[in-house]
């Protein structure tokens, strides 16, 4: 998570509104689940993408009344839509999956009882500001355009009505005189059946498909890369992609009965996320990134910092046994007033009425089965100080934690080198192929594994101190090696930490990829990993909510002394799991 903290007022606004929209977009679908980030529409951390082109929107430039009727469009479409029954009659890629898609989103905002006339007003605000802007952003300036403009136009009317614009009408009129006697019948038959999705479906299909076909005799004479340049910056929003929809319905087949490999390869394919190669990724131990000289001045520095710092490791680690530890029966107690009767002492019974401690009952003792999994961001935004404060924290809790009985493993993740490095350069020899997916080195770091004790890792935990290796961050496959590690371990409680101060950031996928590439799968795999139950998923941020990724989700301020109440994080994090 290599970007830094220090959001710009712009950015914050804009966050802010994508959170307040995304709240009246879960109110009025009543989806828990929904989020709106980043222009993108997740549900269950999952991309949902619509192609309805008015729904594409930036909160940076919209209009506040534009920006609640795109997330009430939304909304409908989650609450009047059967997603899986939607892409199993869809048309199976192409103009006309996209004209499918304006149906049936259409169909949706349709169904808005007559007495939400608030809802109402700002669907159609948002739909007419998008008009305005689509007569001068190029949209309608091509045969596609204006043939995808004039259906929605011609549903719209059919279904929900029509509104003044004489600008539309006369871009309209020629283009829907030619399509009334190809789709006049079916367009027809729309409104009757709206309240049924799947009948409504053959209808818009029928629509869909007719329209598709003209596109496909149209295109012989196009020039293609014209067409995928409208396609992809004007035609439709930048979250719809075909390769998503199907990853989605290969997804949604798996179940909790497959096997781990099954779900592992699920894991490693979510989205359009992929990797261009691996060849350059390097797993290494921390002892390997410094001489044994410079790993002893660290580990004095890494105590002399621990010495300043105002926390106790006996009370933090009896304070983490009674977080991760479960009671467990360890023999009997005798002599006790109720439980069960111990025959030995009935003759006592029998020479006094008064005795009444005849019982035995099962002794508890705390026993910890439990594995702690801590994985830290190594970017460069980190070497501002705070990577001091992560070290003392970790440093503190491995201590705790191994007087406590529970198994810790430290790791952390950046890039072996800046921009891309030997990936990159291979991606140019080879031609410079679109969309080559994840570029960069990847370099994780293991400071600490879980089989070794404290006292063995002193040396390779003090290797927190050294940032010459902290420079970019690819997190959400950083998330999956913590993972699948865990996933390795026997221990019945398995609990995995992330510590970030920022958002994934790799400068040569981010330049060779479409935006969001990186925090769309940290946020799938994070969503991903939040659903099995044997693990226990947390988030750390530093000086930053990561509430937006992970559900459970802290943020902490490193600044000053560290305090009792600075080590209360995993506390918060894990106290209703482990109760």
């Amino acid at each position: 998570m290599s970007a830094s903290t220090n959001e710009t007022p712009d950015n914050a606004k804009v966050r802010m509104l994508e959170r307040h929209g995304a709240a009246s977009l879960r109110a009025l679908s009543s989806v828990i689940g929904a989020e709106y980030r980043a222009s993108r529409l997740r549900v269950d951390g999952k991309p949902a993408p619509f192609a309805a082109p008015y729904l594409a929107i930036d909160f940076a430039d919209a209009e506040l009344s534009q920006s609640r009727g795109v997330m009430d469009s939304l909304a409908l479409r989650l609450r009047h839509s059967d997603m899986e029954l939607h892409r199993k009659l869809s048309p199976p890629s192409g103009f006309a999956r996209l004209v499918f898609d304006v149906l049936e989103q259409t169909r949706c905002e349709s169904l808005l009882p007559l007495e939400r006339a608030g809802v109402r007003a700002n669907l159609e605000t948002a739909f007419m500001r998008w008009c305005h802007v689509a007569h001068g952003n190029g949209f309608c300036d091509s045969n596609l355009g204006i043939l995808l403009y004039t259906v929605i136009h011609m549903v719209r009317a059919r279904l929900i009505g029509t509104f003044e614009d004489e600008t539309a009408e006369a871009l309209i009129e020629a283009t829907r005189a030619n399509l009334g006697p190809i789709i006049g019948k079916s367009l027809y038959q729309l409104k009757a059946v709206r309240e049924d999705q799947a009948a409504f479906a053959e209808h818009a299909a029928t629509i869909a498909n007719e329209l598709g076909q003209m596109v496909e005799d149209a295109s012989d004479d196009a020039d293609d890369d014209v067409k995928l340049k409208e396609r992809h910056s004007v035609i439709l929003p930048p979250d719809w992609n075909d390769k998503d929809i199907d990853s989605e319905i290969e997804s949604a087949g798996a179940s909790a009965g497959h096997s781990s490999e099954s779900e592992l390869t699920n894991l490693e394919k979510l989205g359009d996320y992929h990797v261009y190669t691996d060849e350059f990724d390097q797993l290494v131990d921390a002892k390997s990134l410094l001489r044994n000289e410079k790993r002893y001045q660290f580990r004095a520095q890494l105590d002399q910092l621990v010495k300043s710092q105002a926390v106790s490791v006996t009370r933090l680690a009896s304070e983490m046994q009674a977080l991760f530890a479960r009671p467990e029966t360890d023999g009997w107690l005798f002599g006790q007033e109720e439980g069960l009767i111990d025959a030995r002492r009935l003759a006592q019974l029998v020479s006094n009425v008064d005795y009444h401690q005849v019982f035995v009952r099962d002794r508890l003792q705390l026993q910890s089965n439990a594995v702690v999994s801590f994985l830290i961001d190594n970017s460069g935004s980190m070497k501002r100080q705070r990577y001091e404060a992560v070290a003392v924290l970790l440093d503190t809790y491995a201590r705790a934690l191994d007087l406590a009985g529970v198994k810790t493993e430290v790791l952390g993740f950046t890039t072996a080198d800046w921009n891309g490095g030997q990936a990159l350069q291979a991606w140019r020899k080879a031609g410079q192929p679109d969309e080559p997916g994840r570029m960069g080195e990847l370099l994780h770091v293991v400071y600490k594994s879980a089989d070794d004790a404290w006292r063995r890792s002193r040396g390779s935990l003090a290797c927190l101190l050294s940032t010459q290796h902290f420079r970019e961050g690819v997190d959400g496959e950083a998330l999956i090696w913590a993972y699948q590690r865990l996933q390795k371990r026997e221990e019945e409680g398995r609990y995995l930490v992330v510590i970030s101060d920022g958002a994934p950031l790799d400068a040569a996928t981010q330049n060779t990829n479409r935006e969001g590439f990186l925090g769309d799968h940290l946020a799938s795999v994070a969503s991903f990993i939040e659903r099995d139950p044997s693990v226990q998923l947390g988030a750390i941020g530093i000086d930053l909510d990561m509430s937006d990724t992970f559900s459970n989700s802290v943020s902490l301020d490193l600044g000053g002394t560290l305090g009792q109440a600075s080590y209360r994080v995993l506390n918060t994090l894990f106290k209703v799991s482990s109760a």
